[in-house]
């Protein structure tokens, strides 16, 4: 039986739902082993981290647990400047490291001396004992390829930081100058499709147009991560990557922040690759994942009337539309796939109240979930209609938001506004490249009759 994490001990932030599950050749079913945590301390700092593992999840629990202790014991102090922050969550990635490598001492030391032994032996004992070495050599391999993707966000001071290593996002949900929902991606992917990480790895003397075509490195997709010490410390043994001059996987987090935490911002997303993934097979547009992922959410803020079921809602739906596409398209998903989706809410619904007493909701709000992604500084927009949630029987339930309200009523998350019937609103389509294009098309005689 496996051992409760104590991280599940930790004090709560009630502003947070969680979901975490595995799915099994589509077989999807949640799991009590959910490898992240949401905690808030007593100067009401909150630190929030999804961890998706690869190949198993021992290595993934030890660094989830080490990593909240390193942060956590002492917590954050509000004296702290926020280069004391940064340099903070920069150094609890190379401390966690170092323990998970300390913590398989061992098993290297076990591992070369049967490779010792393999070499050494003659032939009577090659056949009495080659399977054997062989076979314990290959679970050593396994352990020692356990690893995990990481990425963190620290509430300090009515600020947000964010740390990560491999292809785990965070997202920023917030509101721009009209008052329109946008989702902006904290967080860089690091894979072979980041060309800052394909130019890392270029200077270390590897082939990178190889490995754009191969997609991995050594045993992995990702070019960071914690733990996998068997692409690591170990990658010589890897043809693709034995020529680097230096480790080509590394443990070295991107931090980003401080980020103020005004009323523009209305929730965080902090997501594992698996889920966003699933969206991206299904609807096969990479660009469009980060707003049709905000756009679930958003959705399920309208219609779930317990905040906390939120997270779970949404990924049940992203798993049913990813199972439906793969029987529709003979497919099979990839086995064991652990996926987390945490939402930590600032001001899109109240707040959450400190005690189980009801209170009477008072609150109205205005969907408009037109959503942006930014994604290696690349923003795009999509058109979407008014959303508008529904009311609930139980009216006292202080997470339930009113929207039957006149638009123009007042609320803390939209202020009332007066009209002014001459006043314009600033816009955010830029259509100049639509206007280059007809007046080109006009000039050359190809205009279409229908365009004026």
């Amino acid at each position: 039986m496996i051992a409760r994490p104590w991280t599940e001990d930790l004090p709560k932030c009630r502003n947070t739902c969680v979901a975490s599950c595995f799915s099994q050749l589509g077989d999807s079913s949640s799991t009590d082993d959910c490898l992240c945590f949401y905690c808030q301390t007593e100067d009401n700092s909150c630190l929030y981290g999804v961890f998706e593992p690869h190949n198993g999840l021992e290595a993934a629990r030890f660094i989830m647990q080490r990593m909240a202790a390193e942060l956590l014991f002492p917590p954050p102090s509000i004296h702290n400047t926020d280069e004391e922050i940064r340099e903070r969550l920069r150094n609890a990635f190379i401390s966690v490291e170092k323990a998970y490598i300390e913590n398989y001492d061992g098993m290297i030391a076990e591992r070369t001396s049967l490779q010792y032994r393999l070499q050494t032996l003659n032939k009577t004992e090659i056949s009495q004992n080659c399977d054997n070495i062989l076979h314990r050599l290959k679970e050593i391999d396994q352990h020692l390829s356990g690893g995990t993707t990481v990425v963190l966000a620290l509430v300090h001071n009515n600020k947000l930081f964010v740390a990560n290593v491999g292809e785990t996002r965070a997202l920023l949900c917030r509101t721009d100058d009209n008052s329109v929902l946008r989702v902006v991606q904290l967080t860089m992917d690091h894979s072979l499709n980041n060309e800052d990480e394909l130019l890392r790895l270029s200077q270390l003397g590897l082939d990178v147009n190889k490995l754009r075509n191969f997609q991995y490195l050594g045993n992995q997709t990702g070019t960071r991560c914690l733990g996998n010490y068997l692409v690591k410390g170990l990658y010589k043994a890897f043809p693709s990557i034995s020529t680097a001059t230096s480790e080509p996987v590394v443990a070295a987090p991107e931090i980003h922040g401080p980020i103020a935490l005004d009323q523009s911002c209305r929730f965080l997303v902090l997501v594992s690759a698996g889920v966003y993934k699933r969206i991206q097979e299904v609807k096969g547009n990479s660009e469009e994942t980060n707003k049709q992922l905000a756009q679930k959410i958003v959705e399920n803020f309208r219609k779930q009337s317990d905040f906390t079921r939120v997270s779970q809602s949404v990924l049940e739906e992203i798993e049913e539309d990813f199972v439906s596409y793969c029987l529709k398209n003979n497919l099979t998903p990839k086995p064991n796939t652990h996926i987390t989706l945490l939402i930590r809410n600032f001001n899109f619904l109240p707040p959450i109240p400190q005690n189980d007493s009801c209170q009477k909701q008072t609150t109205s709000v205005r969907f408009n979930p037109i959503v942006q992604s930014k994604s290696n500084t690349l923003l795009n927009e999509i058109d979407s209609e008014l959303y508008s949630s529904g009311t609930n029987d139980c009216e006292t339930n202080d997470s339930i938001v009113d929207t039957n309200r006149s638009l123009e009523s007042t609320s803390d998350i939209y202020p009332n506004r007066p009209y002014e019937k001459d006043k314009r609103v600033k816009g955010y389509v830029d259509f100049t490249c639509y206007y280059e294009n007809v007046a080109k098309a006009r000039k050359n005689g190809t205009l279409p009759s229908f365009i004026k």
